[in-house]
């Protein structure tokens, strides 16, 4: 059963679902407490919530399978690189680091990924802003 939580736990991360008329975006779960925290839009502003993993999933049984790069998924993982002993993070405006190490990278990405939620801008918005 453990098993079984952390995949559908894991399978959640990065997809879309509708709730009350809004777009909402799983961000990353927690399989040990059976939380996940998701994204959404409310009055112009980003809100980053937290709701039970079970209700996720009821939510994306319901709506479209549409899949984004989540905080945690495999795909926003392999944008952590190691380079000569420093760690660097990709994003679509460019390479950003170094980092003494890992965790700091990553913490570093998730930062830059709820950075641009917050703004309300894709990657290649915030490009054009600072270039």
């Amino acid at each position: 059963m453990q098993r079984e939580n952390r995949r559908c736990a894991q399978w959640t991360v990065g997809r879309l679902f509708s709730r009350g008329g809004r777009l909402h975006l799983v961000l990353e779960t927690d399989s040990a407490s059976g939380l996940a925290k998701v994204s959404c839009r409310v009055d112009d502003r980003t809100q980053v919530i937290t709701l039970p993993i079970t209700e996720v999933v009821e939510h994306l049984g319901n709506s479209n399978t549409i899949k984004l790069d989540g905080l945690s998924s495999e795909e926003t993982v392999k944008r952590v690189i190691k380079r000569n002993d420093l760690w660097f993070f990709k994003a679509r405006e460019g390479e950003y680091g170094p980092f003494a190490d890992q965790q700091t990278a990553e913490r570093a990405l998730k930062h830059h990924i709820l950075s641009a939620q917050e703004e309300g801008r894709t990657g290649r918005e915030a490009q054009a802003a600072s270039g």
